[in-house]
Protein backbone atom coordinates (compact mmCIF):
# COMPACT_ATOMS: atom_id res chain seq x y z
CA UNK A 1 0.00 0.00 0.00
CA UNK A 2 1.44 3.61 -0.79
CA UNK A 3 1.70 6.79 1.30
CA UNK A 4 -1.01 8.22 -0.15
CA UNK A 5 -3.35 5.18 -0.14
CA UNK A 6 -2.18 4.69 3.49
CA UNK A 7 -3.00 7.96 4.48
CA UNK A 8 -6.60 8.31 2.76
CA UNK A 9 -7.49 5.42 4.61
CA UNK A 10 -6.18 7.07 8.15
CA UNK A 11 -8.13 10.09 7.62
CA UNK A 12 -11.26 8.09 6.64
CA UNK A 13 -11.28 6.16 9.80
CA UNK A 14 -10.46 9.10 12.01
CA UNK A 15 -13.68 11.01 10.20
CA UNK A 16 -15.83 8.01 10.64
CA UNK A 17 -14.97 8.01 14.51
CA UNK A 18 -15.25 11.61 14.72
CA UNK A 19 -19.23 11.32 13.13
CA UNK A 20 -19.96 8.21 15.00
CA UNK A 21 -18.23 8.79 18.57
CA UNK A 22 -20.72 7.02 20.46
CA UNK A 23 -19.45 3.67 18.82
CA UNK A 24 -16.11 4.25 19.94
CA UNK A 25 -16.03 2.60 23.71
CA UNK A 26 -17.33 -0.55 21.75
CA UNK A 27 -14.31 -0.39 19.16
CA UNK A 28 -11.90 -0.28 21.90
CA UNK A 29 -13.33 -2.89 23.92
CA UNK A 30 -13.35 -5.08 20.58
CA UNK A 31 -9.44 -4.72 19.92
CA UNK A 32 -8.58 -5.04 23.47
CA UNK A 33 -10.78 -8.11 23.21
CA UNK A 34 -9.24 -9.72 19.85
CA UNK A 35 -5.24 -8.47 21.21
CA UNK A 36 -5.90 -10.82 24.42
CA UNK A 37 -7.74 -13.47 23.11
CA UNK A 38 -5.21 -13.45 20.29
CA UNK A 39 -2.27 -13.57 22.82
CA UNK A 40 -4.09 -16.45 24.98
CA UNK A 41 -4.37 -18.66 21.61
CA UNK A 42 -3.65 -22.33 22.14
CA UNK A 43 -3.50 -23.39 18.40
CA UNK A 44 -2.07 -27.29 19.59
CA UNK A 45 -6.18 -27.18 21.17
CA UNK A 46 -8.00 -26.67 18.09
CA UNK A 47 -5.18 -28.54 15.64
CA UNK A 48 -6.07 -31.64 18.12
CA UNK A 49 -9.80 -31.27 18.07
CA UNK A 50 -9.87 -30.86 14.08
CA UNK A 51 -7.86 -34.25 13.60
CA UNK A 52 -10.60 -35.73 15.83
CA UNK A 53 -13.14 -34.39 13.22
CA UNK A 54 -11.16 -35.73 10.75
CA UNK A 55 -11.00 -39.23 12.32
CA UNK A 56 -14.52 -39.09 12.25
CA UNK A 57 -15.09 -39.61 8.95
CA UNK A 58 -12.01 -41.83 8.35
CA UNK A 59 -9.56 -39.32 7.30
CA UNK A 60 -6.34 -38.56 8.19
CA UNK A 61 -5.55 -34.93 8.55
CA UNK A 62 -2.11 -34.99 8.39
CA UNK A 63 -1.64 -37.07 4.70
CA UNK A 64 -3.60 -35.11 3.68
CA UNK A 65 -2.06 -31.90 4.36
CA UNK A 66 0.86 -33.55 2.54
CA UNK A 67 -0.49 -34.56 -0.61
CA UNK A 68 -2.05 -30.93 -0.66
CA UNK A 69 1.41 -29.36 0.27
CA UNK A 70 2.39 -31.42 -3.28
CA UNK A 71 -0.49 -30.50 -5.32
CA UNK A 72 0.17 -26.98 -4.36
CA UNK A 73 3.83 -26.61 -4.95
CA UNK A 74 3.14 -28.49 -8.26
CA UNK A 75 0.14 -25.64 -9.35
CA UNK A 76 2.43 -22.81 -7.31
CA UNK A 77 -0.12 -21.75 -5.85
CA UNK A 78 1.23 -19.10 -4.07
CA UNK A 79 -1.48 -17.54 -3.40
CA UNK A 80 -2.73 -20.07 -1.86
CA UNK A 81 -0.30 -20.90 0.54
CA UNK A 82 -0.87 -18.32 2.99
CA UNK A 83 -2.93 -18.45 6.53
CA UNK A 84 -5.43 -17.31 4.44
CA UNK A 85 -6.36 -21.05 3.00
CA UNK A 86 -8.84 -23.07 4.10
CA UNK A 87 -9.18 -26.36 5.64
CA UNK A 88 -11.93 -27.41 3.18
CA UNK A 89 -8.92 -27.92 1.16
CA UNK A 90 -6.81 -30.07 3.11
CA UNK A 91 -10.83 -32.14 3.61
CA UNK A 92 -10.83 -32.97 -0.27
CA UNK A 93 -7.20 -33.63 -0.16
CA UNK A 94 -7.98 -35.90 2.44
CA UNK A 95 -11.27 -37.66 0.65
CA UNK A 96 -8.73 -37.92 -2.43
CA UNK A 97 -6.38 -40.34 -0.62
CA UNK A 98 -9.84 -41.92 0.91
CA UNK A 99 -10.44 -46.29 -0.02
CA UNK A 100 -14.45 -45.60 1.19
CA UNK A 101 -15.48 -42.05 -0.46
CA UNK A 102 -14.85 -42.65 -4.27
CA UNK A 103 -15.61 -39.16 -6.20
CA UNK A 104 -16.03 -39.37 -9.57
CA UNK A 105 -18.71 -37.10 -10.12
CA UNK A 106 -17.97 -33.82 -8.55
CA UNK A 107 -20.17 -30.51 -8.37
CA UNK A 108 -18.67 -27.03 -7.06
CA UNK A 109 -21.16 -24.21 -6.59
CA UNK A 110 -19.58 -20.94 -7.02
CA UNK A 111 -16.79 -21.35 -9.17
CA UNK A 112 -15.39 -18.10 -8.01
CA UNK A 113 -11.67 -17.54 -9.41
CA UNK A 114 -11.45 -21.17 -10.96
CA UNK A 115 -8.78 -22.14 -8.23
CA UNK A 116 -10.40 -24.25 -6.24
CA UNK A 117 -11.77 -26.21 -9.63
CA UNK A 118 -7.88 -26.79 -10.51
CA UNK A 119 -7.46 -27.89 -7.25
CA UNK A 120 -10.19 -30.32 -7.01
CA UNK A 121 -8.92 -31.60 -10.92
CA UNK A 122 -5.48 -32.30 -9.44
CA UNK A 123 -6.52 -33.93 -6.49
CA UNK A 124 -9.11 -36.02 -8.12
CA UNK A 125 -7.55 -36.23 -11.64
CA UNK A 126 -10.10 -39.38 -12.56
CA UNK A 127 -12.97 -37.54 -11.34
CA UNK A 128 -15.15 -35.39 -13.73
CA UNK A 129 -15.84 -32.01 -12.61
CA UNK A 130 -18.57 -29.76 -12.70
CA UNK A 131 -18.54 -26.07 -11.33
CA UNK A 132 -21.32 -23.45 -11.57
CA UNK A 133 -21.77 -19.99 -11.28
CA UNK A 134 -23.91 -16.57 -12.06
CA UNK A 135 -23.74 -15.51 -15.94
CA UNK A 136 -21.60 -12.47 -15.76
CA UNK A 137 -24.21 -10.72 -17.30
CA UNK A 138 -26.11 -11.20 -13.50
CA UNK A 139 -26.29 -8.54 -11.35
CA UNK A 140 -25.16 -10.26 -8.31
CA UNK A 141 -22.01 -11.66 -10.05
CA UNK A 142 -20.89 -8.13 -11.66
CA UNK A 143 -21.71 -6.03 -8.09
CA UNK A 144 -20.15 -8.45 -5.34
CA UNK A 145 -16.53 -9.93 -4.37
CA UNK A 146 -15.14 -6.13 -6.05
CA UNK A 147 -15.66 -7.30 -9.94
CA UNK A 148 -17.57 -4.28 -10.91
CA UNK A 149 -14.50 -2.78 -11.75
CA UNK A 150 -12.55 -5.10 -13.22
CA UNK A 151 -15.37 -7.74 -14.60
CA UNK A 152 -13.98 -8.51 -18.11
CA UNK A 153 -10.11 -9.44 -16.32
CA UNK A 154 -12.00 -11.12 -13.76
CA UNK A 155 -13.49 -13.31 -16.26
CA UNK A 156 -10.30 -13.75 -18.62
CA UNK A 157 -8.41 -15.03 -16.15
CA UNK A 158 -10.82 -17.36 -14.40
CA UNK A 159 -11.53 -18.94 -17.47
CA UNK A 160 -7.72 -19.23 -18.03
CA UNK A 161 -7.39 -21.11 -14.90
CA UNK A 162 -10.21 -23.50 -15.93
CA UNK A 163 -9.37 -24.39 -19.14
CA UNK A 164 -5.83 -26.07 -17.74
CA UNK A 165 -7.05 -28.96 -16.85
CA UNK A 166 -10.14 -31.12 -19.02
CA UNK A 167 -11.77 -32.65 -16.16
CA UNK A 168 -13.45 -29.53 -15.37
CA UNK A 169 -16.76 -28.41 -16.94
CA UNK A 170 -18.06 -24.64 -16.47
CA UNK A 171 -21.36 -23.91 -16.53
CA UNK A 172 -22.59 -20.54 -16.11
CA UNK A 173 -26.00 -21.56 -14.04
CA UNK A 174 -27.95 -20.09 -11.17
CA UNK A 175 -27.92 -22.78 -8.54
CA UNK A 176 -31.29 -22.47 -7.91
CA UNK A 177 -32.02 -24.25 -10.95
CA UNK A 178 -30.04 -27.28 -9.92
CA UNK A 179 -34.29 -27.88 -8.84
CA UNK A 180 -34.33 -29.50 -12.24
CA UNK A 181 -30.85 -31.48 -12.14
CA UNK A 182 -31.16 -35.19 -12.88
CA UNK A 183 -27.29 -35.77 -12.87
CA UNK A 184 -25.92 -37.20 -9.29
CA UNK A 185 -22.50 -36.27 -7.62
CA UNK A 186 -20.54 -38.04 -4.83
CA UNK A 187 -19.26 -34.73 -3.83
CA UNK A 188 -20.76 -31.44 -3.40
CA UNK A 189 -19.15 -28.45 -2.83
CA UNK A 190 -21.82 -25.13 -1.37
CA UNK A 191 -19.57 -21.76 -1.50
CA UNK A 192 -22.33 -19.74 -3.05
CA UNK A 193 -24.46 -17.09 -1.48
CA UNK A 194 -24.07 -17.90 2.07
CA UNK A 195 -27.72 -16.21 3.25
CA UNK A 196 -31.29 -16.74 2.85
CA UNK A 197 -32.69 -17.83 1.08
CA UNK A 198 -30.22 -18.83 -1.87
CA UNK A 199 -27.86 -21.13 0.61
CA UNK A 200 -31.25 -22.89 1.78
CA UNK A 201 -32.45 -23.81 -1.27
CA UNK A 202 -28.94 -24.65 -2.54
CA UNK A 203 -28.53 -27.44 0.39
CA UNK A 204 -31.72 -29.11 -0.54
CA UNK A 205 -30.96 -29.20 -4.37
CA UNK A 206 -27.68 -30.69 -3.37
CA UNK A 207 -29.32 -33.42 -1.13
CA UNK A 208 -31.77 -34.37 -3.79
CA UNK A 209 -28.71 -34.84 -6.36
CA UNK A 210 -26.16 -36.19 -4.16
CA UNK A 211 -25.51 -39.74 -4.46
CA UNK A 212 -25.49 -43.06 -1.89
CA UNK A 213 -22.68 -42.34 0.84
CA UNK A 214 -22.08 -38.97 -0.82
CA UNK A 215 -20.74 -35.89 0.79
CA UNK A 216 -21.75 -32.18 0.95
CA UNK A 217 -19.49 -29.72 2.19
CA UNK A 218 -20.62 -25.81 3.25
CA UNK A 219 -18.53 -23.04 3.13
CA UNK A 220 -18.33 -20.35 5.35
CA UNK A 221 -20.78 -21.62 8.15
CA UNK A 222 -21.42 -18.98 11.16
CA UNK A 223 -22.95 -20.24 14.40
CA UNK A 224 -23.52 -16.96 16.26
CA UNK A 225 -23.91 -13.56 14.40
CA UNK A 226 -25.80 -10.08 15.10
CA UNK A 227 -28.70 -9.17 12.38
CA UNK A 228 -26.59 -6.41 11.73
CA UNK A 229 -23.51 -8.29 11.01
CA UNK A 230 -25.65 -10.64 8.13
CA UNK A 231 -25.85 -10.22 5.28
CA UNK A 232 -27.61 -12.55 2.11
CA UNK A 233 -24.37 -13.15 0.04
CA UNK A 234 -21.18 -13.21 2.67
CA UNK A 235 -22.45 -13.60 6.27
CA UNK A 236 -25.12 -15.65 7.65
CA UNK A 237 -26.23 -18.10 10.64
CA UNK A 238 -28.59 -19.73 7.11
CA UNK A 239 -26.66 -22.69 6.46
CA UNK A 240 -25.55 -23.40 9.65
CA UNK A 241 -29.42 -22.91 10.82
CA UNK A 242 -30.96 -25.37 7.60
CA UNK A 243 -28.65 -27.95 8.44
CA UNK A 244 -29.56 -28.07 12.32
CA UNK A 245 -33.16 -28.59 11.24
CA UNK A 246 -32.33 -31.03 8.86
CA UNK A 247 -30.79 -32.72 11.33
CA UNK A 248 -33.53 -32.51 13.77
CA UNK A 249 -35.92 -34.36 11.45
CA UNK A 250 -33.11 -37.22 10.98
CA UNK A 251 -32.81 -36.06 7.46
CA UNK A 252 -28.90 -35.80 7.58
CA UNK A 253 -25.94 -36.13 9.39
CA UNK A 254 -23.04 -33.00 10.46
CA UNK A 255 -20.31 -32.22 11.92
CA UNK A 256 -18.78 -28.84 11.86
CA UNK A 257 -14.94 -28.33 11.13
CA UNK A 258 -12.54 -25.19 12.05
CA UNK A 259 -12.05 -23.12 8.45
CA UNK A 260 -9.19 -21.98 9.85
CA UNK A 261 -7.16 -22.57 12.78
CA UNK A 262 -4.61 -19.58 12.83
CA UNK A 263 -4.77 -17.35 15.74
CA UNK A 264 -5.83 -14.03 13.43
CA UNK A 265 -9.00 -16.02 12.28
CA UNK A 266 -9.76 -18.50 15.15
CA UNK A 267 -9.33 -16.58 18.42
CA UNK A 268 -12.37 -14.66 18.65
CA UNK A 269 -15.75 -17.39 19.55
CA UNK A 270 -18.41 -15.81 18.30
CA UNK A 271 -16.79 -14.71 14.94
CA UNK A 272 -14.89 -18.29 14.01
CA UNK A 273 -16.12 -19.60 10.66
CA UNK A 274 -16.63 -23.74 10.06
CA UNK A 275 -17.00 -26.32 7.11
CA UNK A 276 -19.65 -28.39 7.49
CA UNK A 277 -19.51 -32.05 5.89
CA UNK A 278 -23.20 -33.11 5.61
CA UNK A 279 -24.22 -36.64 4.76
CA UNK A 280 -27.68 -37.82 4.80
CA UNK A 281 -29.39 -40.31 6.73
Amino acid sequence: MCYVQFMNKLYKKIFTNLVRPHKLPKKILNKLNYYFSYKNYKKNFFVEEQNEIFKYFGLNRQEGIKKLTLIKKELDFKLRDSEMSSEHEVIFSCLSLSKNKLSTDILEIGTFDGFNSLLLSNLFPNSNIDTIDLSETDYDFINFYNRKDNIGKFIQDRNFILSKNKNINFFPLNSLKLLNYKKKYDLIWIDGAHGYPVVCIDIINSLHILKENGLILCDDVHLKLNQSNSDIMYRSVATYETLSELKKQDLIDFKLAYKRLGAKYNCIENTRKFVAIVSKI
